[in-house]
This record gives structure tokens, sequence and C-alpha cells, in this order.
């Protein structure tokens, strides 16, 4: 039974189909990389359940709610566009921003950097200085930063420290470091909504977890009241140790530049994900596209006369329309356009003739490959010239 079913589909499945699969596949391996994004995952649940109910409409014949999904599919759609609008636009920043778009990748900062961050954060934090540094990712941060200063500085300690003194007029915001420069200071950042997420800590803590919330960059905070070291990064909030900055910043640095190395853990998601996405592309195939059965259809198409001299016309009733009939499976039809059908005739080279006749189906227009024309009535056109009146 397997076999044959096999050897079916074997028989059945076009170069086209594999490449139709193969697209779909891209495709959906991109929608799930997207909604695999904690910012998305609303989306997703909402795109799932919509699907989920449009196939059980499909399979169980719920007439009302096939057509609400017919009719009502573009102000559905609009109303998604709306309502998740930032979750929309975060994936494709993430989709342009990825590795297989970029061309090329800055080099990461060095040694003296991290060193240098580091020693400043270990000294705020035994002196219970506040501090929060933002590091890009590969996401632009303009649409989330407000305010700030242009700086523009070579990356020191005694400057980092300068700029979170607490009787500095910027040491409340937030400092944007790229490279080796400090770009920014005093920006203001989104606070989070998942305030349970918090816990003890302050306005830092919520405006660093709601930029990691938007995008891939990463925060750096340091605790004004408890002198805590805290990691913001992808949607979550990770206490660490002083000894533990160096680290995390050179591993994000790696992250960011296309010669890092990714973990086996991410690549066994990632390829999990691209299995994922061929397996729903041949399901959706299946469900969709993969149809044995033949049908036979009949249209009724116009006869058209291309070329005909001018001091010539055809004399009526000259045959204006054609029945031709088609036979192949029901995806196939579905690529068939009825109204771009035409018998066209080439009544170009009469030479001194004045009756012609042309076989019907070899002149048939427009008709996809894989339909085959089953019947044509008539079998052959006939037409009869005289001279034109009105030459």
């Amino acid at each position: 039974m397997m076999r044959s079913l096999a050897f079916d589909v074997l028989n059945h499945v076009r170069i086209a189909d594999l490449i139709d699969i193969g697209i779909v596949s891209v495709l959906l391996y991109l929608t799930f990389v997207w909604l695999r994004d904690r910012a998305s995952r609303s989306l997703g649940i909402v795109a799932v359940a919509m699907g989920v109910i449009f196939l059980l409409a499909r399979w169980l014949d719920l007439y009302l709610t096939t057509m609400a999904f017919q009719y009502g599919s573009i102000g559905i759609l609009i109303a998604m566009v709306v309502v998740f609008q930032n979750d929309i636009r975060h994936g494709f920043e993430r989709l342009a921003t990825s590795r297989w778009f970029r061309h090329s990748s800055a080099g990461q900062p060095g040694n003296r950097i991290v060193d240098t961050i580091t020693f400043a954060v270990a000294e705020m934090s035994e002196q219970r200085i506040g501090a929060l540094f933002v590091f890009p990712g590969r996401e632009p941060l303009d649409r989330h930063l407000r305010g700030g200063v242009e700086v523009d500085g070579r990356i020191s300690e005694q400057l980092i420290l300068s700029i979170f003194h607490p009787k500095s007029p910027g040491h409340d915001g937030a400092v944007l470091i790229h490279h080796d420069r400090i770009v920014q200071l005093g920006l203001h950042l989104p606070l989070t909504t998942q305030v349970s997420k918090v816990h003890d800590g302050g306005t830092r803590h919520a405006a660093a977890l709601g930029l990691a919330e938007c995008c891939d960059a990463m925060a750096l905070v340091v605790s004004e009241e408890r002198g805590t070291i805290t990691l913001a990064r992808d949607g979550n909030l990770t206490e660490i140790e002083p000894t533990e900055v160096a680290e995390e910043l050179r591993r994000y640095f790696a992250d960011q530049t296309s010669t890092g190395q990714r973990k086996l853990k991410s690549r066994w998601i990632g390829w999990t994900t691209k299995v994922a996405a061929v397996a729903a592309a041949v399901t959706l195939w299946f469900l969709f596209a993969y149809n044995t059965d033949t049908i036979q259809r009949t249209f009724v198409v116009p006869i058209e006369y291309r070329n005909l001299p001018s001091h010539l016309e055809i004399e009526d009733p000259k045959p204006t329309y054609a029945e031709v009939t088609l036979s192949g499976t029901s995806p196939t039809f579905a690529l068939l356009k009825p109204a771009e059908l035409a018998v066209s005739l080439n009544v170009k080279d009469v030479g001194g003739r004045r009756v012609l006749s042309w076989k019907t189906e070899p002149n048939i227009a427009n008709v996809p490959k894989d339909l085959r024309v089953q019947k044509t009535v008539p079998d052959t056109v006939f037409v009869t010239l005289r001279e034109n009146a009105n030459q």
C-alpha cells in the first residue's frame, strides 16, 4: 500500500512541484525564525490558530466559517497588520539584518575595550553608582532611542565614570557604545510592560528589558540601590557577577560578527526549524496541490484573426467562437486563466486563395503545458475572403 502510494506520488511529481515546495519551505523557514522571537510570539499564536480554524472549516465543510474566511480574508489581514504592526516591522528588520543579507561585518572590539568596560562596571558596582549601557546588535536602534547627546568619544574608564557620576547631568540616561566609541549619552529607552520580570529592579532595569524586547541589542545595568549587575538580552534579565562581565561582552560581540562560532544548541534549533519548514511545505502541497484525479472542462473560446490584409475582409457568417475541452488535474487548472484562452489564426500569407482553413487545436493560445486538449468544436475553422468594399 505504502509502496504503491510512493510510486504514485513520484509519477505525478514534476520539477515545478519540487521548485514550488522549495520556495514555500524557504518562506516558511523565514517565518518560523521570525515567530521564534519572543516579541512576535503573540502574532504567531494568532496566525497558527487562524490556519487551524481554516483547515478544519475546509475539512468539516463548515459553510459559514469558510465563507467568512473567503470574503473576510482581506479584512482579517488588514486587522492583523494594524494590531501587530510593531511585530511585523520587527520581523522585517530581523530579516533585513540577518546573516543572509550581510555582505561584510566589522571587526569586534578588542580586549582593551572589553577590559575597560569591565573595570568601570566593577567599580561602579562596588560604589553603588547606577549605570546603563547599550550595545547595538544587527537591527536598527533609531526608532527605539529618544533624546541623547552626541559624544563620539573613545572609550576610557575615566570617561565612563564621569558620565555616570551622580552629579553628572546625563547620569540617569543610557550610554550607547559601538565598537570602541561612546556614541551617545543620556538616552531614553522604551520601558517594558512586563513589570513582573523586573522584580526588585528600578527604572534602568525596566528600560533595559524594554529595549531587549524590541530588538536584538544588549543592555548592561548597574543597580544604584544594590550594586548588582544585570544583563538584558533577548527579552530576558539575567543577574551576573562582575567577573562574568568580560565573558558576556566577548560572547555578545562574537555573535554580531559572521566569524562567530554558532553554539551546538543554536545549530540544532536551526536544523529543527529547517526540517519543520520542509515538512510543513510538503504537507501543504499534499493538502492543496497534490491531486491525481484527472478532470475535464469545456471552455467557450473566442477566435481571433491576425494580420488580415487591409484590402481583404472575411465573409459572414464567420466562426467567432470555438468549444475547447481541456483535461488535467485540479491544481493545474488553477494556473489556467480562461479569459486569456483564444484560437489565434494568422491570415497574413493568403496568396491568391479565397478559402482558408486551419486546424483548431494547434492554434489555441495560452494553454498551460500540463493541460491537454481533448476536443475542439469545430475541429477545423474555414473562412472565405473577399475584397474589402471600402478600399
